[in-house]
């Protein structure tokens, strides 16, 4: 009997391409499962939503779509000064925090997968971890040691600090305890704490309810070093090597990302052979840090320097995205 799985990913217009080629990679090393994937989105184009479906369509997997109401965000800070800048002006990283509420009643376990992301094995083992009454299962960030996770938002450092790229996600867990609501507390009491926007939020609430999976399930672009110079904790040594032998999820972390030109991320070319699958496979890679993305920086950044919301100012169209 083959094994179904509810996957959970989110994007905007900025991430179709990146989503599709994830989800490619998805249902080609997972032909076995039954698949029902969950969109989040903030309104994609048609065409799109289109080409998402052909994919999942191909594969004979099941896909729906849910159009996220971005005002349920407007207690969560987005574009501030100190801010992680990579998820730019977009609300969608936040999506994953109200999956309890977006999501049918009768799904009781998820998982969530960023868009960032290539599967390369099999997740029946992941999907059939044993929740234990636990709210997520996930991976330690590459950064797990470092103090100043914890002194900023309060809480004991021995407690750990995870990637919220891949989460394994009990959802009847999430309905019981209200996290929605534990979510927005902590943002509206904290909100110049979260650097790391929703990771940091659920790291906070979860601090005591999750389980640890096994780096291979999450292989952030930091786990590829040369552990003799590895920012990750020597206790993480064997499980860093055979994840570097056999990942089952690779997370391009870092700047730049495998679809620009000058990425030199060991495992591009597994990102490159997924996208020669996708629909998305005649696109001309460029290079990142243009000359038209650095002005684009500068507009933001004096947008909020002026204490005012970026994503206002190019949905009125009150500066102009060069």
């Amino acid at each position: 009997m083959a094994i179904s799985m509810d996957i959970v990913c989110s994007t905007d217009c900025c991430y179709v391409m990146q989503t599709g080629i994830m989800l490619t990679s998805l249902f080609e090393n997972n032909r076995e499962a039954d698949i029902r994937v969950h969109v989040l989105h903030n309104g994609i184009d048609s065409n799109s939503i289109m080409l998402i479906e052909r994919i999942a369509y191909d594969y004979g997997q099941k896909i729906k779509f849910y159009l996220v109401d971005e005002s349920l965000f407007s207690a969560f800070p987005i574009g501030r000064e100190g801010q992680n800048t990579h998820v730019g002006t977009s609300y969608a990283t936040y999506y994953r925090l109200f999956l309890s509420e977006l999501l049918p009643d009768d799904i009781n376990r998820v998982l969530y997968l960023d868009g960032d992301i290539i599967v390369t094995d099999s997740l029946n083992e992941l999907w059939a971890i044993d929740m234990h009454d636990k709210a997520i299962a996930a991976v330690p960030d590459s950064y797990n040691n470092k103090i100043e996770h914890y002194n900023r938002l309060h809480y004991p450092q021995p407690m750990g600090y995870f990637n919220a790229g891949v989460l394994l996600i009990n959802l009847d867990y999430w309905r019981a305890n209200n996290v929605a609501d534990a979510f927005c507390q902590y943002a509206s009491a904290r909100p110049d704490s979260l650097y790391c926007h929703d990771q940091d939020i659920l790291n906070y609430v979860f601090r005591e309810s999750k389980i640890t999976l096994p780096l291979r399930y999450n292989m952030l672009n930091e786990y590829w070093f040369d552990i003799r110079h590895s920012v990750v904790s020597w206790k993480f040594d064997n499980q860093m090597l055979y994840g570097q032998q056999h990942p089952a999820i690779i997370h391009y972390t870092g700047l730049p990302k495998p679809w620009f030109s000058n990425c030199r991320h060991p495992m591009k070319r597994e990102f490159e052979r997924y996208r020669a699958m996708s629909p998305w496979r005649d696109v001309k890679e460029r290079k990142w840090r243009t000359l038209k993305y650095c002005l684009e920086q500068m507009a933001v950044h004096t947008v909020v320097a002026l204490g005012m919301r970026p994503q206002e100012y190019i949905d009125e169209n009150k500066y102009i995205r060069i």
